[in-house]
């Protein structure tokens, strides 16, 4: 019995732990804080609960061998049907989120507003202007453009 119990323990915790981590968690918790219910500005630099210095987006048109060539290392969880972001720390990959949309799943998550397939920004860099649609929270830069005013990889 006491042994299934610090199983059941371990269990939630790392079901916290991961879930904790979880960049669409951390959006919709700063959203809640957030003064403005119909847009927010959020600073990664502040609210990622790991060390990174570089955030990038890959749409779904890019394939493993560009993510690759640009990251300069080596993304081994990779599915060729989503949009992506990828954290680094001193070229290391700390953290990576794959969102994939779907016709018959109601969408919901995270979705990268931008005419961009990818984009690189810098943590002293990376505040998004943020909105809600039901359960879709749409990130974007804070730009007129629509291009992150950061380092491109365009």
């Amino acid at each position: 019995m006491k042994k299934k119990f610090l199983i059941l323990v371990f269990c939630i915790f790392v079901f916290n732990c991961s879930n904790k981590n979880d960049f669409d968690n951390i959006i919709s918790k700063e959203w809640d804080k957030c003064d403005k219910k119909n847009e927010c500005v959020i600073d990664f630099a502040h609210i990622m609960n790991f060390n990174w210095d570089t955030m990038c987006f890959y749409s779904a048109a890019n394939s493993l061998e560009e993510i690759n060539n640009d990251l300069g290392t080596e993304l081994k969880d990779f599915t060729d049907i989503g949009d992506r972001i990828i954290f680094l720390d001193n070229g290391k990959i700390v953290y990576h989120k794959e969102w994939f949309y779907s016709s018959i799943q109601e969408t919901k998550g995270v979705i990268f507003v931008t005419s961009l397939s990818k984009f690189k920004v810098s943590k002293f860099n990376s505040k998004f202007k943020v909105s809600k649609k039901n359960k879709i929270f749409f990130i974007e830069s804070l730009d007129n453009d629509n291009v992150p005013n950061r380092e491109l990889l365009e």
